[in-house]
Parts: structure tokens; C-alpha cells; sequence
């Protein structure tokens, strides 16, 4: 199980880096162009990641965490667990709006697959085994 949490770990600290560099890129291109600083925020709650999202991932990744410790694993403390699953709140926010700006019906899916049903175990994972 060590494994797999730091292959998910450092696999999702990748992930997370590349999106974060990336959008600074394109953010800093944007902003060369001409955007406002207010362009630049919906950019990136639209296209890029929501921060509502990142912040509800990262809780749900720390209750998958807890449960995993209630179960017989071990609890990390805040300090540790944030940020470990902060790339995961990063990378599931992203998969969210890309998944869901092109088309609308499966929007509410999709999301409770990504950013509910898929960091509990994660989250249990990385931080509490």
C-alpha cells in the first residue's frame, strides 16, 4: 500500500505542477494581450480549475483519509494531509471543467464521480495508509 500512496503522491504532485505552470503561461500570455486582471479569475474558474473545487476536493480526500484511519489505518494531522492532496483537488478540478464546459448533461455526474466518489478512496490512500 506504500507504494501505491506514493506513486499517487508524487504522481499527483506532477500533474498538479505541469496544470499550475501551464496555466501561468497562458495567464501571463492573456494578460500581455490585454486581459484584466477579472478575465484572468473567470479564465481560470471556467477553463482551468475552480478554486471551490480544489477546496471541496481536498475536504473530501481528507475525510477519505480519516475513514481510512477509523478503518485501522493511520490519521494524518492537517498539516500533513493538505499538502498531500492539494495536487488532487488541483488535477479532479481541472478533469471537472474540462469535462464539462464543452457539453452540460452529464455535468452534475461527472462531477460527483471526480470530485465525491473518486478522492474518498484516493484520499484514503495517500494520506491514510
Amino acid at each position: 500500500m506504500e507504494l501505491a500512496a506514493t506513486v499517487l503522491r508524487w504522481g499527483f504532485f506532477g500533474v498538479g505542477s505541469a496544470l499550475l505552470i501551464a496555466f501561468i503561461l497562458t495567464a501571463a500570455r492573456q494578460r500581455r494581450a490585454g486581459a484584466s486582471f477579472g478575465e484572468l479569475a473567470e479564465l481560470m474558474e471556467h477553463e482551468w480549475f475552480s478554486a471551490g473545487k480544489v477546496f471541496f476536493t481536498v475536504l473530501t480526500g481528507l475525510a477519505g483519509s480519516w475513514s481510512a484511519a477509523y478503518l485501522g489505518g493511520t490519521r494524518s494531522g492537517l498539516q500533513e494531509a493538505v499538502p498531500i492532496l492539494f495536487p488532487l483537488g488541483i488535477v479532479a478540478a481541472f478533469v471537472v471543467c474540462s469535462l464539462t464546459k464543452s457539453d452540460g448533461s452529464n455535468s452534475l455526474r461527472i462531477e460527483a464521480l471526480v470530485l465525491l466518489a473518486a478522492p474518498l478512496p484516493i484520499g484514503a490512500v495517500m494520506t491514510g495508509w
